[in-house]
């Protein structure tokens, strides 16, 4: 379910997000030999969302899978309304990868950097059906249950369709098509989230 928040507010969250990208923590992480953002245990993320009541305190992830080591984020960097989710590489330039996380009881919603949300396309419950970002709309397409794996990993079980979220043929191509599946406990439905 998505909340909606004031733009002024949001851009003072993303404002927090940039200056965190530059504080010398993300730098060491950015000049590290992978490039990468570094990874966030999961107790660290559940006390966020659960104590981040205040919009100020929202904090912007980005979801890597375990198998690619890419991260999603809407085609070409859109921000329209049903654009899909694919997997990149990271990218510091670009907030299109950044991510807040919104706890509705036992479940999430993930809320892009554009303010929309990740949901599966047409609300369908079909195996294979794409994750796109959507307006918010309070249908159960757009919540999911974080089941988790290990401190730092988990898989994403939608709400609607009870099938995780995973990458199209298991690929590790750039650019593949983030989607749902039957749930299998493999890498390619596993994620983690980075700072």
């Amino acid at each position: 379910m998505r909340i909606r928040r004031p733009k002024k507010v949001v851009v003072a969250a993303l404002a927090g997000t940039l200056m965190a990208l530059a504080s010398p923590a993300v730098a060491d992480a950015q000049s590290s030999p992978t490039g990468d953002l570094k990874p966030v245990a999961l107790r660290d993320v559940r006390a966020v969302s659960e104590d981040g009541k205040s919009v100020a305190a929202a904090a912007y992830y980005g979801i890597r899978n375990v198998k690619s080591q890419k991260y999603i984020q809407p085609l070409g960097g859109s921000s329209a309304n049903g654009t899909k989710v694919v997997q990149q590489p990271f990218n510091a330039n670009s907030l299109t990868q950044l991510w807040t996380l919104i706890s509705d009881g036992s479940y999430l919603s993930f809320e892009n950097y554009s303010g929309r949300n990740l949901g599966i396309d047409g609300a369908s419950t079909a195996t294979g059906a794409a994750a796109i970002i959507a307006n918010g709309s309070g249908d159960a397409n757009q919540d999911w249950v974080q089941v988790d794996r290990d401190e730092y990993t988990f898989a994403l079980r939608n709400r609607k369709s009870g099938k995780c979220l995973g990458i199209d043929s298991a690929s590790t191509a750039n650019g593949a098509q983030a989607a749902q599946f039957p749930c299998d406990g493999s890498a390619n439905q596993g994620w983690g989230y980075f700072q």
